[in-house]
Protein backbone atom coordinates (compact mmCIF):
# COMPACT_ATOMS: atom_id res chain seq x y z
CA UNK A 1 0.00 0.00 0.00
CA UNK A 2 2.73 2.60 0.65
CA UNK A 3 4.77 1.78 -2.41
CA UNK A 4 1.03 3.13 -4.53
CA UNK A 5 0.50 6.12 -1.87
CA UNK A 6 4.53 6.94 -2.65
CA UNK A 7 3.86 6.84 -6.29
CA UNK A 8 0.81 9.08 -6.44
CA UNK A 9 2.35 11.60 -4.10
CA UNK A 10 5.26 11.74 -6.45
CA UNK A 11 3.02 11.60 -9.09
CA UNK A 12 0.98 14.93 -8.20
CA UNK A 13 4.18 16.81 -6.89
CA UNK A 14 5.29 16.29 -10.71
CA UNK A 15 2.06 17.22 -12.17
CA UNK A 16 1.77 20.35 -10.39
CA UNK A 17 5.56 21.49 -10.42
CA UNK A 18 4.97 20.73 -14.26
CA UNK A 19 1.83 22.70 -14.21
CA UNK A 20 3.81 25.61 -12.32
CA UNK A 21 6.35 25.27 -14.94
CA UNK A 22 4.37 25.88 -17.85
CA UNK A 23 2.41 28.73 -16.21
CA UNK A 24 5.95 30.68 -15.58
CA UNK A 25 6.54 30.02 -19.68
CA UNK A 26 3.27 31.22 -20.45
CA UNK A 27 3.78 34.53 -18.66
CA UNK A 28 7.45 34.87 -19.30
CA UNK A 29 6.18 34.75 -23.47
CA UNK A 30 4.19 37.43 -22.93
CA UNK A 31 4.88 40.33 -24.67
CA UNK A 32 4.53 44.01 -23.39
CA UNK A 33 3.47 46.78 -25.56
CA UNK A 34 3.65 50.61 -24.61
CA UNK A 35 3.88 54.36 -26.48
CA UNK A 36 7.40 53.57 -27.00
CA UNK A 37 9.91 56.76 -25.83
CA UNK A 38 9.83 59.93 -26.82
CA UNK A 39 12.08 60.86 -28.73
CA UNK A 40 12.05 64.64 -30.51
CA UNK A 41 12.43 65.17 -33.89
CA UNK A 42 10.99 67.19 -36.89
CA UNK A 43 7.66 64.96 -36.82
CA UNK A 44 7.45 64.73 -33.16
CA UNK A 45 7.58 68.10 -31.81
CA UNK A 46 5.34 69.24 -28.62
CA UNK A 47 1.73 70.26 -28.99
CA UNK A 48 0.42 73.76 -27.64
CA UNK A 49 -2.66 73.93 -25.68
CA UNK A 50 -3.93 76.79 -24.47
CA UNK A 51 -6.65 75.22 -22.53
CA UNK A 52 -5.37 72.85 -18.94
CA UNK A 53 -6.35 69.17 -20.00
CA UNK A 54 -7.66 66.98 -17.22
CA UNK A 55 -6.55 63.52 -16.84
CA UNK A 56 -8.18 61.30 -19.70
CA UNK A 57 -10.52 58.49 -18.94
CA UNK A 58 -12.32 55.32 -20.93
CA UNK A 59 -15.22 53.92 -20.98
CA UNK A 60 -15.69 51.01 -18.42
CA UNK A 61 -14.52 48.12 -21.23
CA UNK A 62 -11.69 49.52 -21.38
CA UNK A 63 -10.04 49.80 -18.01
CA UNK A 64 -7.78 46.93 -18.17
CA UNK A 65 -4.43 46.27 -20.07
CA UNK A 66 -5.52 43.76 -22.87
CA UNK A 67 -4.98 44.49 -26.43
CA UNK A 68 -8.47 44.24 -27.99
CA UNK A 69 -9.09 43.49 -31.73
CA UNK A 70 -12.05 42.79 -33.71
CA UNK A 71 -12.81 40.82 -37.24
CA UNK A 72 -15.30 43.54 -39.23
CA UNK A 73 -15.23 40.95 -42.11
CA UNK A 74 -16.96 37.93 -39.65
CA UNK A 75 -18.44 39.61 -36.48
CA UNK A 76 -17.90 43.45 -35.51
CA UNK A 77 -19.76 43.44 -32.61
CA UNK A 78 -17.75 40.97 -31.11
CA UNK A 79 -14.42 41.99 -29.28
CA UNK A 80 -11.49 39.50 -28.84
CA UNK A 81 -8.20 39.87 -26.93
CA UNK A 82 -4.53 38.61 -27.77
CA UNK A 83 -3.64 35.98 -25.24
CA UNK A 84 -0.07 36.02 -25.55
CA UNK A 85 0.73 40.30 -25.86
CA UNK A 86 -0.65 42.84 -23.65
CA UNK A 87 -0.33 46.73 -22.92
CA UNK A 88 1.90 47.48 -19.96
CA UNK A 89 -0.83 49.80 -19.08
CA UNK A 90 -4.72 50.76 -19.38
CA UNK A 91 -5.29 52.89 -22.52
CA UNK A 92 -5.97 56.19 -20.03
CA UNK A 93 -2.80 55.50 -18.48
CA UNK A 94 -0.80 55.09 -21.91
CA UNK A 95 -2.65 58.22 -22.92
CA UNK A 96 -1.81 60.59 -19.58
CA UNK A 97 1.65 59.54 -20.51
CA UNK A 98 1.71 60.69 -23.76
CA UNK A 99 -0.10 63.98 -22.81
CA UNK A 100 2.46 64.93 -20.38
CA UNK A 101 5.56 64.40 -22.51
CA UNK A 102 3.80 65.95 -26.09
CA UNK A 103 1.98 68.65 -24.83
CA UNK A 104 3.55 72.03 -23.62
CA UNK A 105 0.92 74.25 -21.44
CA UNK A 106 0.86 78.11 -22.18
CA UNK A 107 0.40 79.07 -18.25
CA UNK A 108 -3.53 77.64 -18.68
CA UNK A 109 -5.10 81.81 -18.24
CA UNK A 110 -8.16 80.64 -19.51
CA UNK A 111 -11.02 79.29 -17.50
CA UNK A 112 -11.71 76.40 -19.04
CA UNK A 113 -10.45 72.56 -19.40
CA UNK A 114 -10.26 69.86 -21.76
CA UNK A 115 -11.91 66.48 -20.71
CA UNK A 116 -11.24 63.56 -23.02
CA UNK A 117 -12.75 60.07 -22.61
CA UNK A 118 -11.70 57.50 -24.40
CA UNK A 119 -14.87 55.30 -25.94
CA UNK A 120 -12.77 52.84 -28.69
CA UNK A 121 -9.38 51.67 -29.28
CA UNK A 122 -9.47 48.22 -30.88
CA UNK A 123 -6.72 46.78 -33.78
CA UNK A 124 -10.03 46.40 -36.21
CA UNK A 125 -9.44 43.66 -39.06
CA UNK A 126 -11.25 44.15 -42.14
CA UNK A 127 -10.10 41.09 -43.90
CA UNK A 128 -7.62 38.39 -42.43
CA UNK A 129 -4.39 40.44 -44.00
CA UNK A 130 -5.78 43.64 -43.29
CA UNK A 131 -5.91 45.65 -39.96
CA UNK A 132 -6.13 49.29 -38.19
CA UNK A 133 -5.46 50.99 -35.13
CA UNK A 134 -8.73 52.55 -34.51
CA UNK A 135 -8.82 55.36 -31.58
CA UNK A 136 -12.17 56.90 -30.55
CA UNK A 137 -12.46 60.06 -28.16
CA UNK A 138 -15.21 62.24 -26.97
CA UNK A 139 -13.89 65.30 -26.04
CA UNK A 140 -15.81 68.19 -23.26
CA UNK A 141 -15.17 71.98 -23.01
CA UNK A 142 -15.63 72.65 -19.38
CA UNK A 143 -16.23 75.92 -17.43
CA UNK A 144 -13.69 75.32 -14.69
CA UNK A 145 -15.73 76.58 -11.87
CA UNK A 146 -19.13 75.77 -12.43
CA UNK A 147 -18.39 72.29 -14.28
CA UNK A 148 -21.07 73.23 -16.89
CA UNK A 149 -19.92 71.83 -20.85
CA UNK A 150 -19.66 74.39 -23.11
CA UNK A 151 -19.20 72.20 -26.11
CA UNK A 152 -18.47 68.81 -26.84
CA UNK A 153 -17.14 66.39 -29.97
CA UNK A 154 -16.74 62.75 -31.03
CA UNK A 155 -13.26 62.23 -32.53
CA UNK A 156 -12.02 59.49 -34.93
CA UNK A 157 -8.80 58.34 -35.91
CA UNK A 158 -7.31 55.59 -37.66
CA UNK A 159 -3.85 54.27 -38.87
CA UNK A 160 -3.47 51.13 -40.88
CA UNK A 161 -0.89 48.54 -39.57
CA UNK A 162 1.93 47.09 -40.78
CA UNK A 163 1.38 43.69 -39.98
CA UNK A 164 -1.69 41.43 -38.99
CA UNK A 165 -0.64 40.75 -35.40
CA UNK A 166 -0.36 42.69 -31.95
CA UNK A 167 3.00 44.28 -33.04
CA UNK A 168 1.33 45.63 -36.05
CA UNK A 169 -1.99 46.59 -34.11
CA UNK A 170 -0.16 48.38 -31.52
CA UNK A 171 2.31 50.46 -33.55
CA UNK A 172 -0.87 51.60 -35.24
CA UNK A 173 -2.85 52.47 -31.96
CA UNK A 174 0.20 54.67 -30.78
CA UNK A 175 0.16 56.58 -33.79
CA UNK A 176 -3.49 56.78 -34.22
CA UNK A 177 -3.41 58.22 -30.63
CA UNK A 178 -1.00 60.57 -31.11
CA UNK A 179 -3.24 62.15 -34.60
CA UNK A 180 -6.04 62.60 -32.60
CA UNK A 181 -4.14 64.19 -29.28
CA UNK A 182 -3.43 67.08 -32.18
CA UNK A 183 -7.00 66.75 -33.12
CA UNK A 184 -8.43 67.25 -29.90
CA UNK A 185 -6.24 70.25 -28.73
CA UNK A 186 -6.57 71.95 -32.25
CA UNK A 187 -10.30 71.38 -31.48
CA UNK A 188 -10.27 72.58 -27.79
CA UNK A 189 -8.29 75.37 -28.54
CA UNK A 190 -10.47 76.85 -31.31
CA UNK A 191 -13.59 76.02 -29.27
CA UNK A 192 -11.99 78.27 -26.40
CA UNK A 193 -10.46 80.92 -28.51
CA UNK A 194 -14.45 81.18 -29.64
CA UNK A 195 -16.19 81.11 -26.55
CA UNK A 196 -16.49 83.85 -24.00
CA UNK A 197 -17.03 81.61 -21.10
CA UNK A 198 -12.92 80.85 -21.25
CA UNK A 199 -11.74 84.26 -21.71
Amino acid sequence: MRPIILLLTSSLFISTLAACVGINKAKQNIAVYDFGLSVPSESNQQITSKIMLEEPVSTASLNHNKIRYRLNYQNPSRIFFFTESHWSATPSELFSNMLSKRVKGGGYPMSCSLKLKIEAFDQVFQTPSSSEGFVQVSVFLIEKKSQKVISSQLITESVASTSPNAQGGTAALRQASENILKKVINWGNMIADGSEFCQ
